[in-house]
């Protein structure tokens, strides 16, 4: 797993941005599980047909879970990359910055 804090805590909780992108976070989250999900299941479908016979039902089950899992997974894994450029973001505009010395 990634090393980056994703935690939904943080010290401007009261702030309707954040706590909107904490929600899009949990709902996205979500959305990435079942998007995975429907990938196992392709892909566990498609091998049980290998092992038996590939029958028009796997076929059929095979297909709609991986392009079903790939409509749900695309946009999730966009929002993701914007949610934690976000964070970034905030994260870096919150740090103090030493004052710049003018040029003797």
């Amino acid at each position: 797993m990634n090393s980056e804090n994703t935690s939904t805590v943080t010290p401007n909780s009261t702030d309707p941005v954040v706590m909107r992108r904490n929600r899009i976070d949990r709902l996205n989250k979500i959305a990435s599980r079942t998007g995975y999900g429907m990938y196992a299941l392709s892909v566990l479908s498609f091998f049980g047909g290998l092992w038996t016979s590939l029958t028009g039902p796997l076929h059929f089950i095979s297909g709609a879970t991986l392009i079903i899992g790939s409509v749900i997974l695309a946009p999730s894994i966009v929002i993701t990359y914007g949610i934690r450029a976000a964070r970034r973001d905030d994260a870096a505009s919150s740090q103090p910055t030493a004052p710049v010395e003018p040029a003797p």
